[in-house]
């Protein structure tokens, strides 16, 4: 049985999750005449199944509480995936930003495109596996690819949709610095041109991505 096809005894039963067996056992009895298959005006078989494997489970205080346990555990995971279904707008702005900081960072350097993961971390200011999500995203949508240097660099696709959606682009005045270690993790630096290092304003505060307010 999958996470999502886990079933709610408690609310097959419609009794609260401190029921105790008295109560469990009376509910039982009141809802089992009434959803038998043999009663021929509210009987329901479907509903009377579960409503026996409900009352199987929850009537007996060893396979109650290991149910209980496995119930914590699922909803403890339906509120994660609704806290990152909460997210999604947040995500959208935070994606626009990104876009156009990789189509900053190609408009001004053509011959070193590319963005790292740790320098996007560092200027989004976003967990490692959030910035993933929105990488993959871009990847999917063939927004961005990678270079042979291992970083991330915006395609014609992606600069098309820049583009339709109107998003503005990363300023000249607000340009980022990064290090492009191939082969190792990039860093954010606020010297001029080195090796595949690119020009930065003087802090990061200011080296900000498009529609972040400068301070």
């Amino acid at each position: 049985m999958s996470d999502s096809e886990f079933p709610d005894y408690y609310e097959i039963m419609e009794v609260s999750t401190n029921a105790n067996a008295d109560t469990i056992e009376r509910v039982f009895r009141y809802l089992g005449q009434r959803f038998h298959p043999d009663n021929t005006e509210t009987g329901n078989d479907e509903r009377f199944r579960r409503l026996l494997s409900a009352y199987t489970t929850l009537r007996d205080a060893e396979s109650r509480a290991a149910y209980d346990a496995r119930l914590r555990q699922h909803r403890e995971q339906q509120s994660r995936i609704v806290d990152g279904a909460a997210a999604s707008g947040s995500d959208t702005m935070d994606r626009h930003k990104l876009l156009s900081l990789f189509y900053g960072q190609r408009r001004r350097d053509m011959k070193n495109p590319g963005v790292g993961p740790t320098a996007l971390e560092q200027i989004l200011g976003c967990p490692r596996e959030v910035l993933e999500f929105h990488i993959w995203y871009f990847r999917e949508k063939s927004w961005i690819k990678r270079e042979e240097s291992g970083l991330f660099a915006i395609t014609v696709a992606g600069i098309d949709e820049i583009e339709s959606s109107h998003q503005s682009v990363v300023p000249k005045d607000h340009l980022i610095t990064m290090r492009a270690d191939i082969g190792s993790s990039d860093s954010v630096t606020g010297s001029g041109h080195t090796g595949r290092s690119v020009a930065a304003p003087i802090s990061m505060k200011q080296r900000v991505v498009a529609g972040w307010p400068p301070e």
